[in-house]
């Protein structure tokens, strides 16, 4: 893995992390909702054994959901407040920046050309000693 690689990985696990606690966040929200409808319609529709299953099978199933949705914020709600922060906000800004620069350096490389910098290599290429002054 190049540093530059290494440096998109970072920068997409962040925004992972923000993304899903709060898709996380807007789909429990919308599953509470669901329940809430559902618990209407069992207290105000006539029921029979059939229905009366049918409504308990979608309860459950909007509740595990609804589990495993809050079991994963809860995992990332130390990480998530931490990003909110001014500080990491100014960390995350800043390593885009560096990653930006990374990438220009990194498209920059294969063009690069070498000038000798010492005295027997800039005379035709060819390694002379160098003379005493």
């Amino acid at each position: 893995m190049t540093p530059v690689e290494a440096g998109k990985n970072i920068l997409r696990y962040i925004d992972h992390i923000s993304e899903a606690y709060s898709a996380n966040y807007d789909r429990i929200g919308e599953l509470d909702r669901q329940l809430c409808d559902l618990n209407h319609i069992i207290e105000f529709t006539p029921m029979d054994i059939q229905k009366g299953y049918k409504y308990a099978k979608q309860i459950q199933d909007i509740r595990r959901e609804r589990r495993a949705l809050k079991d994963e914020n809860e995992m990332l709600k130390p990480m998530y407040e931490f990003l909110q922060q001014g500080t990491s906000k100014a960390f995350i800004n800043g390593f885009a920046n560096a990653f930006n620069r990374a990438k220009q350096r990194e498209r920059a490389l294969p063009a690069r050309i070498y000038t000798p910098r010492s005295q027997a290599f800039q005379e035709g290429g060819e390694v002379k000693a160098c003379e005493s002054q």
